[in-house]
């Protein structure tokens, strides 16, 4: 164990803690108005850990959907930790299975933010950054829901308040500083715009499709900053054998 990195996880998280611990206070206030009891609100966060699939799985359950239709429409729309697990794969792949198995668990939006870049470093125990930056954002949404399940349904349209946004502008706060290169700027723009223009779809399936669309067109991007350096490489040689010559 790592105390270094450890304190280090927990530092990166907690801007992000603090974003989202009013977000799953309304998530757990919510559960209770939807018939949930406060344990199973707070079972459900200890074992579902997503916070936009448990939104929207609230409300599928308020309007009396189909079980198939809630499992189909969270799967949908946590498909996006995909691109997280293959952007995460590579820096987790020398861990034992079980382990890899528990970061799996925890590679949420905000846990994958704060810690891939610190992931892209070499070293043995970099994983104990990653599970004490995921460990610690379990223990606060689970904490912010038992709560919110406790004593937020106290509150009337608690929902309405705003609270929520706070998660969005510390998760901006974390994921701009890391938009540098040109494939990531094309990538955050083209998912911006296409999120925006798709923001009506329902069940939050314009992130879903913003997500991919973003990915595929900073790895076009990708694609042509390679082609162009092999160009410039390919004229770089030839000019040198023409001046040999």
């Amino acid at each position: 164990m790592n105390k270094q990195q450890i304190q280090a996880g927990l530092r990166a998280i907690f801007p992000l803690c603090v974003g989202a611990f009013p977000f799953s206070f309304i998530v757990g206030a919510i559960s209770i108005t939807a018939g949930m009891s406060v344990t199973q609100s707070t079972l459900w966060s200890f074992t579902v850990f997503a916070g936009s699939s448990q939104m929207v799985a609230l409300g599928l359950v308020q309007s009396s959907a189909s079980i198939v239709v809630i499992m189909f429409t969270t799967f949908i729309i946590n498909l996006r930790h995909m691109l997280y697990s293959a952007s995460m794969s590579e820096h987790m792949k020398s861990y034992p299975f079980h382990v890899r198995m528990l970061m799996s668990y925890g590679l949420t939006d905000e846990v994958y933010a704060a810690t891939i870049n610190e992931m892209k470093q070499e070293g043995e125990s970099r994983h104990w950054f990653y599970l004490a930056a995921m460990g610690g954002f379990w223990v606060n949404w689970v904490v912010a829901d038992f709560l919110g399940a406790l004593i937020g349904s106290s509150f009337p349209e608690i929902a309405n308040y705003g609270l929520d946004f706070a998660m969005v502008a510390a998760f901006i706060a974390i994921v701009i500083p890391q938009v540098k290169s040109r494939e990531c700027i094309v990538a955050a723009i083209v998912a911006t715009f296409t999120g925006v223009l798709l923001a009506e779809l329902p069940y939050s399936l314009g992130l879903v499709i913003a997500a991919v669309v973003g990915v595929y067109a900073g790895y076009r991007m990708d694609l042509s900053t390679e082609q162009a350096e092999l160009e410039a490489m390919q004229n770089d040689l030839l000019t040198q054998e023409r001046g040999v010559a």
